[in-house]
């Protein structure tokens, strides 16, 4: 089976297992790909396994275990890990976005991994159908939606809760007026280049992955066209290679999940919590300087230096 697998995977050229491919198609129009098709299948895997694992709790039972365990374990490690030291007590507030991103990413890379244009080529072929197989987060148009969700996401949650004009005001990064036509082109450069860094970097990571696996794979191919001794020399080398390039792909999809996430909540909180508590120190100094100097009583003229004398002012007035 699994000499199978390499020789079919081997036959073809290695951007068979990277590019994205129509599955089905009306007068030349692409209505389903390999990527779309990855899309719903990871969606419809999150909309059947969360609701049943919390069906539990509902029922209850507040100790996970089995398959409980494991994914509770994953979506504590995010809240606790990942959300709540960028984030504080603003955790819960973006954690269901930040959970469903980091899960719908993972269920991405780790489909691609599974040998599936191999296994569906058997019984989709014949119908005519191309087989289904890849990895969606390998797709540069994938990652970017994305991106630019998670970039809209931060935005706009940037402007609800710190209001349009301190959101507007952080373009100055608490610089200077004079200094805007300098700071607000470089800040606006900043905000676009956080989501373009999003993208690149999963879709860079996705792609260099199964392209080196591919290529490992395609060197049996070329064994063999050589000669059966040196065909099955190589082949061994290069399945132990492959394992070993699989695990480190494995260990990439996790990672990979984490970087994005870990830097969405990362830009969050730069932009929705720090302002909002810039927002709220400001407040607070002004109202600590009003209620000192106007609104005031004698106990809070103590703690000023010039106390005595203001006071004696204060009562011959």
């Amino acid at each position: 089976m699994l000499t199978m697998c390499l020789t079919t995977l081997a036959a073809v050229d290695p951007l068979e297992h990277v590019l994205d491919k129509p599955i089905l198609t009306a007068h030349g129009v692409w209505l389903i790909s390999n990527n779309l098709l990855g899309l719903f299948i990871s969606a419809g895997l999150m909309l059947l396994i969360f609701p049943y694992i919390t069906r539990a709790y509902r029922r209850g039972e507040h100790v996970p275990t089995g398959t409980r365990n494991f994914f509770e374990a994953m979506l504590v490690y995010v809240r606790e890990e990942i959300a709540r030291p960028v984030l504080g007590e603003y955790t819960d507030q973006y954690l269901p976005f930040l959970w469903t991103l980091f899960f719908f990413i993972l269920f991405n890379n780790l489909l691609g991994l599974l040998p599936l244009d191999v296994l569906t080529g058997w019984f989709l072929e014949p119908l005519g159908f191309h087989p289904y197989g890849g990895t969606a987060t390998a797709n540069i148009y994938v990652t970017a939606a994305l991106a630019i969700i998670a970039f809209v996401y931060w935005q706009v949650n940037g402007i609800r809760a710190n209001g349009l004009g301190p959101y507007l005001k952080h373009f100055l990064a608490g610089a200077p007026l004079y200094l805007a036509p300098l700071m607000i082109p470089l800040e606006i450069v900043g905000s676009i280049i956080k989501p373009f860094a999003l993208a690149i970097r999963l879709f860079a990571n996705m792609f260099a992955g199964h392209m080196v696996l591919a290529v490992l794979l395609s060197f049996t191919a070329m064994a063999f066209a050589a000669g059966a001794v040196l065909g099955w020399s190589i082949s061994i080398v290069v399945v132990i290679g492959s394992v070993l390039m699989m695990f480190l792909e494995l260990f990439v999809a996790f990672l990979q999940t984490y970087i994005f996430v870990f830097l969405t909540a990362m830009f969050i909180g730069q932009l929705v919590v720090h302002e909002h508590h810039h927002k709220e120190g400001e407040g607070g100094r002004h109202d600590e300087s009003h209620d000192l100097v106007g609104g005031g009583d004698l106990t809070d003229l103590a703690e000023i230096p010039d106390a005595p004398r203001q006071a004696g002012t204060h009562m011959a007035g």
